[in-house]
């Protein structure tokens, strides 16, 4: 997210990074919807680069996700192909408990001259 130029023109703020640990530590702005989907994605367009085992591997990390499985196609037909219907949700939580988490607590020069931290 860093490589991405920053949307909030208010000074500080140089990449889509440093946006979204404003919003999460400041306020949202009212277009955050903007933001997360683009950040859900992001994410997306990663987890479907991965393998079969290396999706249930993320997916098997989060305890809502898990009781999914118990309904998962897993037929011959499906073996080997990544499980695309599920990949929204993977990518939601790989964004609320990595992401997201991280956001709240970054700090850099740009971050703390702008939230007063100096």
């Amino acid at each position: 997210m860093q490589s991405f130029d920053t949307a909030l023109d208010i000074g500080y703020l140089r990449n889509l990074w440093d946006d979204v640990c404003y919003q999460h530590q400041k306020e949202q702005a009212p277009f955050w919807s903007y933001y997360d989907d683009m950040i859900l994605k992001f994410v997306s367009s990663k987890l479907e680069k991965l393998s079969q085992h290396e999706i249930y591997a993320i997916w098997l990390q989060d305890p809502d996700l898990y009781y999914q499985l118990d309904y998962t196609d897993v037929s011959e037909e499906h073996i080997g192909k990544n499980p695309l219907y599920c990949i929204d949700d993977i990518s939601r939580y790989i964004m609320s408990e990595y992401i997201y988490k991280e956001a709240e607590s970054w700090r850099n020069n740009r971050l703390r001259q702008l939230l007063g931290y100096f």
